[in-house]
């Protein structure tokens, strides 16, 4: 999957076509956001599995109407709102350093009727399920200042844990896999990824 290459809409909707990214506002075009909202993916796409790409954005959006939505991207990925990574390597190491994930909705945990499926949402409305690797980072996501330092954090936790068994859980692996679930996650409004900053002033 390293020669597929994700996009990912970076930055927070604050208000209609105002995107905070870092301590910054970034105020889009009706274009510009109608692309922007495609990045974070399709229902069809999740349940097909298929990786959302540049390629797939810049054809949706000219089936909304848009024609000239490969120089949007371009502009986009020019002014930060867009990134793109292979979701293993080096690349993937660069993004998840420089990008931080803040959850947006509950973590509900899973059921004894679906032990392997753990649920994100409101009380008493999960909106989706995923496993619990995704769930665990998700979840903790905003304790890091990146998410490569939520990546280290869980797998230096899972080291601890194996109680002298050898643990196959390492930074990478989990950055990896946790890159390949992201669009579910941003489709549904359940985190949004933003680039990594610390608030000046605030104490660690």
């Amino acid at each position: 999957m390293n020669d597929e290459r994700l996009t990912v809409p970076i930055g927070h909707l604050v208000g209609a076509g105002l995107v905070r990214r870092g301590t910054g506002l970034v105020e889009l075009d009706n274009r510009q956001y109608a692309v922007w909202a495609l990045a974070h993916g399709t229902p069809h796409a999740v349940e097909e599995q298929v990786p959302w790409q540049r390629d797939s954005i810049v054809e949706l959006a000219r089936h909304t109407g848009i024609a000239n939505a490969a120089e949007i991207v371009e502009e986009l990925v020019d002014i930060g709102l867009l990134a793109e990574f292979a979701p293993g390597g080096e690349e993937a190491r660069d993004f998840a350093r420089g990008h931080q994930l803040t959850p947006l909705m509950l973590g509900l945990g899973n059921t004894a009727t679906e032990p392997g499926g753990f649920a994100i949402g409101f009380l008493g409305q999960p909106v989706l399920r995923v496993d619990f690797a995704v769930y665990d980072l998700w979840q903790w996501s905003a304790m890091d200042d990146s998410l490569w330092a939520v990546c280290e954090s869980a797998a230096d936790v899972a080291r601890r844990t194996a109680e002298g068994r050898t643990s196959d859980v390492d930074a990478e692996t989990l950055l990896t896999r946790f890159l390949t679930a992201l669009h579910p996650l941003l489709l549904v409004n359940a985190a949004y990824v933003d680039v990594s900053f610390r608030l000046s002033g605030v104490n660690a």
